[in-house]
Protein backbone atom coordinates (compact mmCIF):
# COMPACT_ATOMS: atom_id res chain seq x y z
CA UNK A 1 0.00 0.00 0.00
CA UNK A 2 2.80 2.43 0.92
CA UNK A 3 4.63 1.60 -2.31
CA UNK A 4 1.48 2.37 -4.33
CA UNK A 5 1.02 5.68 -2.51
CA UNK A 6 4.61 6.75 -3.18
CA UNK A 7 4.24 5.86 -6.84
CA UNK A 8 1.08 7.90 -7.10
CA UNK A 9 2.78 10.91 -5.52
CA UNK A 10 5.77 10.60 -7.81
CA UNK A 11 3.57 10.86 -10.89
CA UNK A 12 1.13 13.39 -9.51
CA UNK A 13 0.93 16.65 -11.46
CA UNK A 14 2.56 19.54 -9.58
CA UNK A 15 0.50 22.58 -8.59
CA UNK A 16 2.46 24.71 -11.08
CA UNK A 17 3.33 23.38 -14.51
CA UNK A 18 7.09 22.87 -15.07
CA UNK A 19 6.99 25.22 -18.05
CA UNK A 20 5.63 28.02 -15.87
CA UNK A 21 8.21 27.35 -13.18
CA UNK A 22 11.07 27.53 -15.67
CA UNK A 23 9.77 30.55 -17.59
CA UNK A 24 12.41 33.31 -17.29
CA UNK A 25 11.55 36.80 -16.15
CA UNK A 26 14.07 38.25 -18.56
CA UNK A 27 12.59 40.99 -20.67
CA UNK A 28 9.80 42.01 -18.31
CA UNK A 29 9.51 45.60 -17.18
CA UNK A 30 10.10 44.57 -13.57
CA UNK A 31 13.31 42.69 -14.40
CA UNK A 32 14.71 45.36 -16.72
CA UNK A 33 14.04 48.04 -14.10
CA UNK A 34 15.89 46.01 -11.45
CA UNK A 35 19.12 46.33 -13.45
CA UNK A 36 18.89 50.11 -13.53
CA UNK A 37 18.16 50.92 -9.88
CA UNK A 38 20.73 51.73 -7.21
CA UNK A 39 23.41 54.26 -6.34
CA UNK A 40 26.33 54.74 -8.73
CA UNK A 41 29.38 56.93 -9.32
CA UNK A 42 31.96 57.37 -12.05
CA UNK A 43 34.67 58.12 -9.46
CA UNK A 44 37.06 55.48 -10.86
CA UNK A 45 36.75 56.85 -14.37
CA UNK A 46 37.17 60.44 -13.19
CA UNK A 47 40.27 59.68 -11.10
CA UNK A 48 41.83 57.65 -13.92
CA UNK A 49 41.24 60.47 -16.38
CA UNK A 50 42.84 63.00 -14.01
CA UNK A 51 45.81 60.71 -13.38
CA UNK A 52 46.46 59.72 -16.98
CA UNK A 53 45.62 62.92 -18.86
CA UNK A 54 48.51 64.05 -21.06
CA UNK A 55 49.20 67.75 -21.73
CA UNK A 56 49.61 67.14 -25.46
CA UNK A 57 46.54 64.87 -25.79
CA UNK A 58 43.35 66.10 -27.48
CA UNK A 59 41.33 68.12 -25.01
CA UNK A 60 38.35 66.35 -23.48
CA UNK A 61 37.06 66.03 -19.96
CA UNK A 62 34.96 63.84 -17.74
CA UNK A 63 32.92 65.37 -14.93
CA UNK A 64 32.41 63.57 -11.63
CA UNK A 65 28.84 62.39 -10.97
CA UNK A 66 26.93 60.52 -8.30
CA UNK A 67 23.76 58.93 -9.65
CA UNK A 68 20.69 57.77 -7.75
CA UNK A 69 18.22 55.60 -9.67
CA UNK A 70 15.31 54.74 -7.38
CA UNK A 71 12.12 52.79 -7.96
CA UNK A 72 9.21 55.06 -6.96
CA UNK A 73 5.45 54.71 -6.78
CA UNK A 74 3.76 56.88 -9.39
CA UNK A 75 0.53 55.06 -10.30
CA UNK A 76 -0.60 57.90 -12.54
CA UNK A 77 2.33 57.16 -14.84
CA UNK A 78 2.85 53.40 -14.71
CA UNK A 79 3.77 50.44 -12.55
CA UNK A 80 7.54 50.53 -13.13
CA UNK A 81 8.94 54.03 -12.65
CA UNK A 82 12.54 55.04 -11.85
CA UNK A 83 13.47 58.45 -10.47
CA UNK A 84 16.86 59.57 -11.80
CA UNK A 85 18.93 62.14 -9.93
CA UNK A 86 22.54 62.89 -10.84
CA UNK A 87 24.66 65.19 -8.66
CA UNK A 88 27.91 66.79 -9.75
CA UNK A 89 31.17 66.66 -7.80
CA UNK A 90 29.89 64.90 -4.66
CA UNK A 91 26.96 62.80 -3.50
CA UNK A 92 25.44 65.97 -2.02
CA UNK A 93 26.56 68.26 -4.84
CA UNK A 94 24.30 70.30 -7.09
CA UNK A 95 21.80 68.38 -9.20
CA UNK A 96 22.82 68.15 -12.84
CA UNK A 97 20.17 65.76 -14.17
CA UNK A 98 16.68 64.92 -12.95
CA UNK A 99 14.40 62.57 -14.91
CA UNK A 100 11.74 59.93 -14.65
CA UNK A 101 12.08 56.70 -16.62
CA UNK A 102 8.71 55.05 -17.16
CA UNK A 103 8.79 51.53 -18.57
CA UNK A 104 6.36 50.51 -21.25
CA UNK A 105 4.76 47.16 -20.56
CA UNK A 106 3.19 44.78 -23.06
CA UNK A 107 1.65 41.35 -23.00
CA UNK A 108 2.97 39.14 -20.21
CA UNK A 109 4.86 42.05 -18.65
CA UNK A 110 7.36 42.16 -21.52
CA UNK A 111 8.87 45.63 -21.94
CA UNK A 112 10.27 47.15 -25.15
CA UNK A 113 12.00 49.91 -23.15
CA UNK A 114 11.19 53.11 -21.30
CA UNK A 115 10.10 56.70 -21.90
CA UNK A 116 11.86 59.76 -20.48
CA UNK A 117 10.18 62.62 -18.65
CA UNK A 118 11.46 65.86 -17.16
CA UNK A 119 9.79 67.71 -14.27
CA UNK A 120 8.00 71.00 -14.70
CA UNK A 121 8.96 71.78 -11.09
CA UNK A 122 12.13 69.73 -10.47
CA UNK A 123 13.04 71.46 -7.19
CA UNK A 124 9.93 70.01 -5.53
CA UNK A 125 11.31 66.48 -5.97
CA UNK A 126 15.02 67.01 -5.36
CA UNK A 127 16.50 64.65 -2.80
CA UNK A 128 13.24 62.76 -2.26
CA UNK A 129 14.14 59.43 -3.84
CA UNK A 130 13.73 57.53 -0.56
CA UNK A 131 10.68 59.43 0.68
CA UNK A 132 7.61 57.23 0.70
CA UNK A 133 4.78 58.63 -1.38
CA UNK A 134 6.80 61.58 -2.70
CA UNK A 135 5.88 60.82 -6.31
CA UNK A 136 2.50 59.18 -5.77
CA UNK A 137 0.39 62.12 -6.96
CA UNK A 138 2.37 62.77 -10.16
CA UNK A 139 0.46 62.89 -13.44
CA UNK A 140 1.51 63.60 -17.00
CA UNK A 141 0.55 67.25 -16.47
CA UNK A 142 3.41 67.60 -13.96
CA UNK A 143 5.97 66.43 -16.51
CA UNK A 144 7.48 67.24 -19.88
CA UNK A 145 7.62 64.04 -21.87
CA UNK A 146 10.07 63.30 -24.63
CA UNK A 147 8.34 62.42 -27.91
CA UNK A 148 7.14 58.84 -28.28
CA UNK A 149 9.77 58.30 -30.97
CA UNK A 150 12.41 58.79 -28.25
CA UNK A 151 11.67 55.44 -26.62
CA UNK A 152 14.84 54.15 -24.96
CA UNK A 153 14.59 50.77 -26.61
CA UNK A 154 15.85 47.48 -25.18
CA UNK A 155 18.34 45.87 -27.55
CA UNK A 156 19.57 42.75 -25.70
CA UNK A 157 18.25 40.14 -23.24
CA UNK A 158 18.52 41.25 -19.63
CA UNK A 159 20.15 38.02 -18.43
CA UNK A 160 23.21 38.91 -20.52
CA UNK A 161 23.33 42.48 -19.23
CA UNK A 162 21.30 45.27 -20.67
CA UNK A 163 21.65 47.54 -23.66
CA UNK A 164 19.20 50.35 -24.40
CA UNK A 165 19.40 52.90 -27.19
CA UNK A 166 17.63 55.84 -28.76
CA UNK A 167 18.30 55.49 -32.46
CA UNK A 168 15.24 56.81 -34.27
CA UNK A 169 15.78 59.72 -36.68
CA UNK A 170 12.34 60.90 -35.57
CA UNK A 171 13.48 61.54 -31.99
CA UNK A 172 13.56 65.33 -32.19
CA UNK A 173 13.81 67.37 -28.98
CA UNK A 174 14.50 70.99 -28.06
CA UNK A 175 18.02 71.52 -26.75
CA UNK A 176 18.91 73.98 -23.97
CA UNK A 177 19.84 76.47 -26.70
CA UNK A 178 16.26 76.36 -27.98
CA UNK A 179 17.34 74.59 -31.16
CA UNK A 180 15.62 71.44 -32.37
CA UNK A 181 18.01 68.48 -32.50
CA UNK A 182 17.87 64.78 -33.26
CA UNK A 183 18.76 63.04 -30.03
CA UNK A 184 20.50 59.70 -29.63
CA UNK A 185 21.60 57.79 -26.54
CA UNK A 186 23.19 54.54 -25.41
CA UNK A 187 22.87 52.89 -21.99
CA UNK A 188 24.51 49.53 -21.28
CA UNK A 189 25.86 47.45 -18.42
CA UNK A 190 24.89 44.82 -15.86
CA UNK A 191 24.08 44.67 -12.15
CA UNK A 192 27.46 46.17 -11.18
CA UNK A 193 27.94 49.06 -13.59
CA UNK A 194 26.42 51.06 -16.40
CA UNK A 195 27.75 53.31 -19.16
CA UNK A 196 25.90 56.24 -20.69
CA UNK A 197 26.38 58.58 -23.58
CA UNK A 198 24.01 61.01 -25.28
CA UNK A 199 24.32 63.19 -28.35
CA UNK A 200 22.35 65.62 -30.46
CA UNK A 201 22.66 66.61 -34.09
CA UNK A 202 21.01 69.54 -35.82
CA UNK A 203 18.36 68.85 -38.43
CA UNK A 204 21.11 69.69 -40.93
CA UNK A 205 23.18 66.78 -39.52
CA UNK A 206 25.76 68.92 -37.71
CA UNK A 207 26.92 68.03 -34.21
CA UNK A 208 25.02 70.06 -31.62
CA UNK A 209 26.25 68.49 -28.37
CA UNK A 210 27.95 65.41 -26.95
CA UNK A 211 27.56 64.07 -23.40
CA UNK A 212 30.26 63.49 -22.47
CA UNK A 213 32.29 65.51 -24.95
CA UNK A 214 34.81 62.68 -25.06
CA UNK A 215 35.61 59.55 -27.10
CA UNK A 216 34.25 57.28 -24.33
CA UNK A 217 30.90 57.15 -22.51
CA UNK A 218 30.46 57.90 -18.84
CA UNK A 219 31.20 54.73 -16.85
CA UNK A 220 29.45 54.30 -13.48
CA UNK A 221 30.11 51.68 -10.80
CA UNK A 222 27.49 50.58 -8.31
CA UNK A 223 28.11 51.87 -4.80
CA UNK A 224 27.60 49.73 -1.68
CA UNK A 225 24.22 49.99 -0.01
CA UNK A 226 24.08 52.45 2.83
CA UNK A 227 23.62 51.05 6.32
Amino acid sequence: MIALLLAALAFAEPETAPQAQAEPRYGTADYRASFLTGRFSNTQQYEAWQRDAQPDAPAYAFDLYYATHARVEAPGLGEHVIYVEWRAGADDGPISRQRLWVFREGEGGWSPGFDIFEFRDPDSFAGRADEEGAFASLTAEDLIGYPGECLVEAQSPAHAGYYFTIESDDCIVTAETGEEVRMGASLRGDHHFFTYREWGNTLEHQAAYRFPDAPYPYSFRRLPDED
